[in-house]
């Protein structure tokens, strides 16, 4: 089952001990993994169509002191449609009102049936996935509702209404705000913990032997949070209610 993973910060962080946990659960989901950084408007992407627990690349980027951003968004895969190619590989990203829009699901929805099926794509999509189909078709609707990324309820009552073709959930940005939302029926997960002054203790990851002391890694006016799909840390996790979608902007919790 595929897992995401989000991380939105006041300032830039390094992302090496949350992508080096997130980057085992590849182990169980074989097909590929991804993941993106925003510098401003624009994004980076680095992803391929192989198991993110053997990959050189992967574990360069976990091992690597200056990748760093305000935000990141990650997708570990196990294919339910489409073959394991780059194309099928989330996250996705469409060039829309000027920024750099990136999604990444967790979940399988019917492309053919209700609000997907009636929507005739302004944008096309490259691979074969119901996923990047179901970007979009979000963004098509946003062109034609006229949505603004900061009309959040709005944004959430749409993602609410595709939710009924299938499981849904949604990690995705325009590079201003971290958009997390949770399947309304509460398929697989969605949680989150919050980092901030002052950091006590050793966290450990919950998939391999290694911790780390926050206050060793994390400046004191630093402040932001993780989302994944499941607790990848012995730290406090708290799950987003199903149907909700936060909204992070700048390491805080705006909705």
């Amino acid at each position: 089952m595929c897992e995401l993973l989000g991380m939105n910060f006041n300032q830039p962080v390094r992302c090496t001990f949350s992508f080096r946990g997130f980057r085992h659960r590849g182990v169980n989901n074989p097909h590929g993994w991804g993941i993106a950084r925003y510098e401003g408007n624009v994004c980076q992407i680095f992803k391929e169509p192989l198991n993110a627990a053997r990959s050189q690349l992967a574990d360069f980027l976990g091992n690597y002191d200056k990748f760093s951003s305000k935000m990141f968004i990650g997708h570990v895969r196990f294919a339910t449609r489409g073959n394991l190619l780059l194309e099928n590989t989330h996250p996705f990203s469409r060039t829309f009102r000027k920024r750099e829009v990136v999604l990444a699901h967790n979940g399988t929805v019917n492309i053919s049936q209700g609000i997907l099926g009636a929507t005739s794509l302004k944008f096309r999509p490259i691979g074969q996935t119901d996923s990047e189909y179901l970007m979009c078709a979000l963004l098509t609707e946003f062109s034609s509702r006229r949505i603004q990324f900061s009309d959040f309820h709005a944004i959430e009552n749409l993602l609410r209404q595709v939710n009924t073709t299938g499981n849904m959930n949604l990690i995705f940005s325009e590079g201003e705000h971290l958009y997390c939302y949770r399947d309304q029926n509460g398929h697989n997960g969605l949680c989150w913990t919050e980092r901030c002054s002052p950091f006590s203790g050793k966290v450990s990851l919950q998939d391999e032997d290694w911790e780390i002391r926050l206050a060793d890694e994390k400046s004191v006016d630093q402040h932001g949070y993780v989302i994944a799909s499941h607790p990848l840390t012995n730290e406090k996790w708290h799950d987003v209610s199903p149907g909700k979608m936060l909204v992070l902007k700048d390491g805080q919790l705006i909705y």
